[in-house]
């Protein structure tokens, strides 16, 4: 039937949702049956095998579609399940029988994707993404949730009954901090709650990896947040809208009891509690990251953030400790990082000031394509094991790899599980280091050690310098920021886009310099040799016939009338002397008569290529009143020659 309700074969299989342990000896089974979901409870008997006890329908326990994402948690003998009903998946729900999230209201519940639900001082918390109703105004966005409902609720009263009345959600902020935040806006896997020491101080996080939209920039980010930052949230202000147009304003609603909170009976509420938390179930506040910013960021076109584990609370030889994040990929690697700070420091606004990403190593687990799915510690003494699932195969890989062969090696490679043993002269994980730290060389902080013989990294064998450990904190955090290395004396490898990039840019560069060299050289030949040049660069060239007339007659104060040059070589009758220079200026030469200079080379300009120039020169006599009457406009009978 699965088939023919046009199901492909794979999806027609029986795929495990829910595998709860009930008790010591029982424990309840929910699959999708091919989308017929159906839970059994079975019972581990006396043959070392287990006894079915009872079988019913798994609607809102488990999914139809085996790829619908679900999550789970057991607690105080309950089953909470966050999940979707129906054949199509349209009705999401937070279930535990008989109570659910209402039902068809975007405000509670919109298009979500749930990740995973814990419990938590008498809670049950769920972490999702979903369509952020709050945005929708603007357009259409996911945001991360977090969402938690009372153990103790047993529903309100009349036609609450059936119904949370503690239902509560907030928005979970993993970003880069600054004038212009960088969102991480999509959970996709988190931890379960670890407790440790951070900055002397004891807190209770939860790891979760955040990713970007698929259709923006490849990124991914590890962050951090503290149950107790998030129960303040939980009781913080409401973020309400009045209507479908109004803005979503912040509201702390005076009623009592207040909405959301547990109640030793919450049949008895009162019914304008009920109506307010049923209407207005979302946070003004969101839940920021414990260090303010995230644990680790990697941008990748290749490869997201999947899944996480972490191994928390991991003793060094100087007695810090630190929780080791392995973080699955979708590319079948596994990372294994730490936050180098953490011990130093603790809760921060400040960005930055408290996160040194330190990225151990990189390991290939599956084949290249393949995302990691989940990955579980398995803590063991001598032989601690990581347990990483795909969708077709599970395998398991050592927690640590001391491979280093010096002292100066192991220290660099900045892992908790791994110090050098000085006694016996190898990089080991021997537990034996709590009984006697001085003989194991260990610096997460710094990665080098003065008493290694190898030194300082970067600097010459069996050197060392204490006075600048501070300076080489400095160096090596910034080496330990670049994610892509998997080890302390790894290669950059520079990918084919960055080398596109480079021989674009040295192009372009190229004929930029060219064009611009080219044409200063271009304009300073102009200037050493006018004679290249055209004569029409220099508005000066030109012989304005007025101008040059009034340079003639500036030295023959008595002459009128029609005045002819003739321009020629050598010198002309009477003894002329040539008026231009062997470059064509008019220079200081005197007429046959005996007359003043007849020009200057400031008066008369530069003459062109040194060509005969006839000029005719019609100028009034003196005294006439009409200038252009046809007597006076007749030539001279003497014309005086003027030999150029």
């Amino acid at each position: 039937m699965c088939k023919y309700k046009g199901k492909s074969e794979d999806a027609c299989q029986n795929y495990i949702k829910v595998l709860a342990k009930l008790s010591d000896d029982r424990i309840l089974v929910c699959g999708t049956n091919a989308f017929k979901p159906k839970c059994r409870s079975y019972q581990y008997g006396p043959m070392h095998n287990f006894l079915k006890l009872s079988e019913k329908p798994g609607e809102a326990i488990c999914p139809y579609d085996p790829s619908y994402s679900s999550t789970y948690t057991f607690y105080e003998k309950n089953l909470y399940v966050a999940t979707v009903a129906g054949f199509t998946g349209a009705d999401p729900l937070i279930y535990r029988e008989p109570l659910r999230t209402e039902q068809f209201n975007p405000k509670h519940l919109n298009a979500p994707n749930f990740v995973s639900s814990f419990p938590y001082n008498g809670h049950v918390y769920f972490l999702f993404r979903e369509t952020a109703v709050e945005y929708i105004n603007c357009g259409k966005a996911i945001y991360s949730r977090v969402a938690r409902v009372c153990a103790r609720d047993n529903g309100g009263p009349h036609k609450f009954r059936a119904r949370w009345t503690t239902f509560l959600k907030a928005r979970l902020n993993c970003s880069i901090p600054g004038d212009f935040p960088f969102y991480f806006n999509e959970i996709q896997a988190s931890s379960e709650i670890v407790k440790g020491l951070y900055g002397g101080q004891n807190e209770q996080l939860i790891y979760s990896v955040f990713t970007t939209p698929g259709n923006s920039i490849g990124g991914s980010a590890i962050c951090a947040f503290r149950m107790a930052d998030i129960d303040a949230v939980f009781r913080g202000p409401f973020k309400v809208q009045k209507d479908i147009d109004s803005n979503w304003l912040p509201e702390s609603p005076p009623i009592s009891p207040r909405p959301g909170e547990c109640s030793n009976d919450s049949k008895s509420l009162p019914e304008n509690t009920l109506k307010f938390i049923q209407e207005h179930s979302l946070m003004d506040h969101t839940v920021q990251s414990f260090w303010n910013s995230p644990i680790l960021v990697r941008t990748s076109f290749q490869s997201r953030f999947t899944s996480i584990a972490v191994d928390p609370q991991i003793e060094t030889a100087s007695g810090k400790t630190y929780d080791v994040l392995f973080i699955g990929t979708s590319n079948g690697t596994v990372l294994k990082a730490i936050n180098a700070a953490s011990p130093l420091t603790g809760h921060s606004n400040d960005y930055g000031s408290s996160v040194v990403p330190v990225v151990i190593e990189e390991i290939t687990v599956f084949p290249r394509g393949t995302p990691v799915t989940q990955l579980l510690v398995h803590p063991s003494y001598y032989n601690a094991k990581l347990v990483a699932f795909a969708s077709h195969e599970i395998k398991t890989i050592r927690l640590y790899r001391c491979q280093a062969k010096t002292c100066g090696e192991c220290v660099r490679l900045q892992d908790p599980y791994c110090s050098f043993d000085l006694q016996q002269q190898k990089c080991t994980s021997s537990r034996s280091r709590y009984w006697n730290r001085e003989n194991f060389v260990q610096n997460i902080e710094m990665g080098w050690d003065p008493r290694c013989p190898d030194g300082r990294p970067g600097m010459p064998s069996g050197t060392s310098d204490e006075n600048n450990m501070d300076e080489n904190r400095m160096d090596t955090s910034d080496e330990q920021e670049s994610d892509m290395t998997t080890g302390p004396s790894a290669v950059p490898v520079y990918s084919s886009e960055t080398f596109a990039l480079a021989v674009v840019t040295s192009v372009v560069t190229s004929l930029v310099f060219g064009f611009i060299i080219g044409y200063i050289f271009s304009r300073r030949c102009r200037k050493d040799d006018p004679g290249i040049c055209s004569p029409y660069d220099d508005p000066h060239s030109y012989l304005d016939p007025h101008n040059f007339a009034g340079a003639l007659t500036a030295g023959h104060h008595g002459t009128t009338g029609l005045t002819r040059l003739t321009a020629g070589h050598g010198h002309g009758p009477g003894g002329m002397a040539p008026l231009y220079g062997t470059h064509g200026t008019l220079g200081h030469h005197y007429s046959s008569a005996g007359h003043g200079p007849i020009g200057h080379p400031a008066d008369m300009g530069t003459l062109v290529n040194s060509k005969p120039i006839n000029l005719v020169l019609n100028v009034p006599k003196g005294g006439s009143k009409n200038a252009n009457s046809s007597a006076d406009n007749k030539p001279m009978q003497k014309v005086k020659k003027i030999y150029l």
